[in-house]
């Protein structure tokens, strides 16, 4: 059986408490256009195919409270991306529930994201923590190249029959 490949995981460099990524990924702090998280060659305005945005709950409160005007400029930029997601270092049923520390009421939040899913396509991933976000940003990686090769030997198998 072959080996498997490892993509490059690309951080913004902006990111401060950065996640804890599998040593298997190679990882790379760059200056990212949008986002936390992304792949090498397509990440940047030159091939805007997969980027992924990382939220705490604290964090996500503020930008959907007071910082509201400056993700949603942020999650306009992201649409350019052919996948999109949001990270969220809680679970659902702590806003749901009202169990945070924010004057932004659990309704308006979770409104607000099901508004972005529908509207933006943003992909929202409730992840319970930093640990649980840094699998499925790997998942999420790992999902994405795997579609990259799958396309790639389906080209390649129907350009062999063209050529037959």
């Amino acid at each position: 059986m072959a080996e498997e490949h490892h993509p490059t995981i690309l951080i913004d460099s902006r990111e401060e408490a950065r996640l804890r990524i599998d040593k298997r990924f190679p990882v790379e702090i760059v200056g990212l256009p949008v986002g936390d998280y992304g792949i090498r060659g397509f990440s940047d305005w030159n091939n805007p195919a997969f980027i992924v945005e990382r939220k705490s709950l604290d964090d996500l409160c503020g930008s959907l409270g007071k910082g509201r005007a400056r993700f949603l400029r942020e999650v306009e930029k992201m649409r350019q991306f052919r996948f999109r997601a949001l990270v969220i270092e809680a679970a659902r049923d702590t806003v749901a529930l009202g169990t945070y520390q924010s004057l932004v009421s659990p309704a308006s939040l979770l409104s607000t994201l099901d508004a972005l899913s529908v509207r933006a396509g943003l992909h929202v991933y409730w992840c319970g923590d930093a640990e649980g976000a840094a699998r499925q940003v790997e998942s999420l990686v790992r999902q994405f190249v795997r579609g990259i090769e799958k396309d790639s030997a389906r080209l390649e198998m129907a350009a062999e029959i063209e050529g037959d």
